[in-house]
């Protein structure tokens, strides 16, 4: 039976997850517009209100 003495870890493996979460984590802070790199992507965060604060126009002239 073989002996385990002097086996090789698989550190090839565990780089390659660690750079697959830190690419994702990228893409996430992209996505919700932490950081910008990419324009135009990720979550649209336009305001969607139909309140205005200026005054409605009158258009019969004021007696």
């Amino acid at each position: 039976m073989p002996r385990l003495v002097g086996k090789k870890s698989n550190s090839l493996l565990y780089t390659g997850l660690a750079v697959l979460i830190a690419g994702g984590g990228v893409v996430a802070l992209e996505y919700f517009g932490v950081i910008d790199f990419i324009p135009n992507f990720g979550k649209e965060t336009e305001v969607r209100s139909t309140y205005t604060n200026q005054p409605a126009k009158n258009t019969k002239p004021i007696n």
